[in-house]
């Protein structure tokens, strides 16, 4: 075995291998910098679009938050439910618990982005949790319309009366 400067080559290869290995898992999102339930060290990290994952609660509600590394202009980040909270009306569940949207962030919008505030997002996404938001709100909007059609009615009533 030939030795170069005291170290073999084939003790320098491995090195390079295990080196190349960590960096492709690491740039693959295999890798992925776990934040538990520390906000602020997955926003560090997704404001650097680096691989990372986060659980936090939000009006009693549980959320995962994944950012995955990326080398182009756009940074993905992955949003669960995991779990409504406890009491939460029926239909919120149905909608809501379990489901999934992917937001493909502009890295250069990053800064701006709190990762708790969907209006952030919204735009930026699609799937399953952000359809259920929607009908969510259409839902809601839709009762508001049909609590106050009486009142509605009783004033469109009174001014036909004037006319």
């Amino acid at each position: 075995m030939k030795k170069r400067g005291g170290v073999s080559r084939k003790l320098i290869a491995f090195l390079l291998i295990v080196i190349a290995s960590a960096a492709t898992l690491y740039v693959t999102g295999f890798i992925r910098k776990d934040c538990k339930d520390d906000k602020e060290c997955f926003n560090w990290a997704l404001k650097k679009c680096i691989s990372s994952r986060v659980v936090l609660v939000k009006n009693n509600n549980i959320y995962t938050y994944g950012s995955v590394h990326s080398f182009g202009k756009m940074c993905k980040v992955d949003i669960t439910l995991e779990r409504v909270a406890v009491g939460a009306d029926l239909e919120l569940k149905r909608l809501l618990e379990g489901k999934s949207m992917t937001c493909k962030v502009p890295k250069d919008k990053l800064q701006q982005v709190d990762i708790e505030n969907f209006e952030d997002l919204m735009s930026y996404c699609h799937g399953e949790l952000k359809e259920g938001l929607y009908e969510l709100i259409i839902q809601r909007a839709y009762s508001l319309i049909i609590a106050n059609l009486g009142d509605v009615v009783k004033e469109l009533e009174g001014t036909l009366k004037r006319v």
